[in-house]
């Protein structure tokens, strides 16, 4: 995969070539190698880290200590902003997933160039909010599949039973095929033209149906109590589910809002500069009206 130019990244796209050259003398180049990681959880950010070749991948442990992937960056990508905006530890690890070339900007290097580039602040907050949604996104599916998963580790084998047992009780073939049964049994009975092995009021039939009440309603209730029981795990994750992404989303909320006044002082000192950059030109254009004038006046005396 070619190396791309600073030019070609998203967020440097509005500036011209000066700014970009600018930019590019205080970036430091940085390479690392499959496997390696760039960032560890609970580190302490100093360092923002735009790629332009190679790929990582950005890593969170879930409850159960496994690895789960937030986001996979590529060339144009950037990744380290949220621990400088907000001054806190890492909350997440990066990994090279191939060689990769990233090109590295320090804490007041990189607030330096949010205050001078609106646009390139826009880009942040765009992708920070495009992270917001693949996260909630990924802890729906986690809380969908972790349900189903740990349920099916913690049935024991009768409750496996109990549950094709109601499974095939509730069923129309089950239904028909004893209908059918029951149906053959009577007539055989009632038909005088057979030796009546159970007549009426069919004492057998009875005492097999009861057989049968008596050990399939026990067998239903255990799988309704599974059921409840999974039904029951499924709202405490839901809940665990909710109560995270609550806490992510107001964590992210706070971080756009902090960047969004940081934005705002920056956008009022740079209005600043530019109405004293303004008031020096117009002090300067005057001085020199006034020393045209003032030449143009003894040009006038020596003529005369």
């Amino acid at each position: 995969m070619a190396e791309i130019e600073l030019n070609e990244v998203p967020l440097f796209s509005e500036m011209d070539e000066q700014e970009v050259a600018g930019i590019r003398a205080i970036m430091e180049e940085m390479k690392f190698n499959p496997g390696q990681v760039i960032i560890r959880e609970g580190d302490t950010g100093s360092l923002f880290y735009v790629i332009t070749e190679g790929r990582a991948e950005v890593i969170i442990h879930d409850a159960n200590g496994s690895d789960v992937i937030l986001h996979e960056a590529g060339p144009g990508d950037f990744f380290g902003e949220l621990s400088m905006l907000t001054n806190e530890p890492r909350t997440a690890r990066v990994r090279a997933t191939e060689h990769l070339t990233t090109l590295v900007l320090e804490r007041d290097e990189f607030f330096d160039f949010l205050r001078t580039h609106a646009s390139a602040a826009i880009d942040v907050l765009v992708e920070l909010g495009g992270r917001l949604h693949k996260n909630d996104e990924l802890l729906r599916h986690m809380a969908s599949r972790n349900v189903n998963e740990m349920e099916e580790e913690q049935m024991t084998l009768g409750q496996r039973v109990a549950d094709k047992v109601a499974d095939t009780i509730g069923s129309w073939p089950f239904i028909i095929t004893q209908t059918l049964i029951l149906t053959v049994w009577i007539i055989l009975n009632v038909a005088a033209w057979i030796n009546h092995w159970d007549p009426y009021p069919f004492i057998l039939l009875n005492l097999m149906l009861s057989f049968q009440a008596a050990y399939s309603g026990p067998v239903i209730m255990m799988s309704q109590n599974r059921q409840s029981d999974k039904d029951r795990l499924a709202a405490e994750i839901d809940h665990q589910v909710n109560t995270k992404a609550e806490l992510e989303i107001n964590n992210l909320i706070r971080r756009l809002d902090e960047l969004e006044l940081s934005v705002e002082d920056h956008h009022s000192e740079l209005k600043t500069l530019l109405g004293l950059q303004k008031k020096k030109r117009t002090a300067k254009s005057k001085a020199r009206s006034k020393a045209l004038n003032a030449s143009n006046g003894r040009n006038r005396k020596l003529s005369t």
